[in-house]
């Protein structure tokens, strides 16, 4: 009798185990899916810890409660805006441009979460080592899908959604074009 309740309480045990595996299989499945579409470009930026700085912060005030992908996305259209020229020829001066950040229009901010403050770092180092996410290798323009859309928002330029941000190559009435 002991034999088999030892043998039931086995089979239990391993059929747990099993069920975490695959739940972790999955986990890990989904992250790969979300690295594939971050791409490694020929964009590699030689940046200051300044320039890092700037690109950390805007990540996280714009993209800080979305996840890896989200984060990528944002940093994606600072750097295309970076190799544009049009906003600043620095990454802090791309990220200050007059108007363009909501985050940078604000008088207080609130204090960053130091893990997500991280993640939001790791994020910039990839991008400025030339990581960029597939698809948004144009990307000039983003808003987010909850405000009531911009006037420079234009349908015919518009390339998609990740997260809470409607990505765009150019804005209405903009000769600018990557």
């Amino acid at each position: 009798m002991l034999h088999r309740y030892l043998a039931v309480l086995a089979c239990v045990f391993l059929g747990i185990m099993s069920l975490r595996q695959e739940q972790r299989m999955d986990r890990l499945e989904d992250a790969v899916d979300e690295l594939h579409q971050i791409i490694k470009t020929q964009y590699h930026i030689d940046y200051t810890k300044t320039e890092l700085d700037c690109l950390t912060r805007n990540i996280y005030y714009e993209a800080g409660n979305q996840d890896t992908l989200g984060r990528h996305a944002v940093a994606t259209v600072t750097l295309n805006r970076l190799r544009v020229g049009r906003w600043g020829n620095t990454v802090c001066k791309v990220v200050y441009a007059p108007a363009q950040f909501s985050w940078t229009l604000q008088r207080r901010l609130a204090r960053p979460d130091p893990a997500i403050y991280a993640d939001c770092e790791v994020v910039a180092r990839q991008a400025l080592e030339g990581h960029r996410v597939k698809g948004l290798e144009r990307s000039l323009m983003y808003h987010a899908d909850y405000i009531r859309e911009p006037f420079w928002a234009d349908a015919k330029n518009r390339i998609g959604q990740i997260g809470r941000h409607i990505f765009y190559t150019k804005g209405l009435g903009s000769t600018i074009d990557i």
